[in-house]
């Protein structure tokens, strides 16, 4: 099983003002994000569940589910990086299928910065258009991937949503966190005004019928 920290923000139509910008672009002294890609995840239509989540990612094979284990102690407060701290465990099965009609798919084209909190300091990790690393050496086994993706459904709706992720052991991810969120929140962000905090899983649940 892993493990992960999270917190994640939604906005209907468009992101807030200058974000899409300010996460993307190069800004002296940082590099670019990473990725900007698109592809299609398949996710399960559970209509009232937000504390599971099953996906098809992209064209490979298998499920991956995701489950809420708990809501941390303390939250996130960093700039305007402010709420609750979700845990979540991951697990994939590759025999698992998820039945044809039971899934909605969601096209993504999602930006990625990466960072290695091994250190005292988190360390931004420079990222190629496939979210692999430029210099090719090994990507870290505890870190945290910051993510702004958008997101479109088949109706043509569009949403956008900026993620946090911390991975790594129980003990150090929510710390983690909050080190990667005090270092984006020096960076100058803007506002994050008009959307709300939500899971894939709660998020999905506020669409279903």
């Amino acid at each position: 099983m892993l493990i992960s920290a999270e917190a994640r923000w939604f906005w209907p139509n468009s992101p807030p003002d200058g974000l899409e910008d300010w996460f993307i672009q190069a800004h002296e002294p940082y590099c670019p994000a990473g990725g900007g890609e698109p592809r299609i995840d398949e996710y399960l239509v559970d209509p009232g569940q937000v504390e599971l989540g099953l996906k098809r990612r992209g064209g490979n094979a298998g499920v991956e589910a995701k489950g809420l284990v708990a809501v941390a102690w303390g939250g996130l407060a960093a700039g305007p990086f402010v709420g609750p701290i979700e845990i979540w465990g991951k697990w994939t099965s590759k025999p698992l299928e998820l039945k044809p009609g039971s899934t909605i798919a969601i096209h993504k084209k999602r930006w990625l910065r990466k960072f290695d909190t091994t250190a005292a300091h988190p360390r931004e990790i420079q990222l190629d258009a496939k979210e692999q690393r430029v210099n090719k050496q090994p990507l870290p086994a505890r870190g945290c991937n910051v993510e702004l993706t958008q997101v479109s459904l088949a109706d043509q709706k569009i949403w956008w949503t900026l993620g946090f992720e911390a991975f790594g052991a129980a003990g150090t991810i929510e710390n983690d966190l909050r080190a990667v969120a005090a270092e984006l929140a020096a960076r100058q962000p803007p506002e994050l005004k008009g959307g709300f905090m939500a899971s894939y899983p709660a998020w999905l649940s506020k669409l279903s019928p």
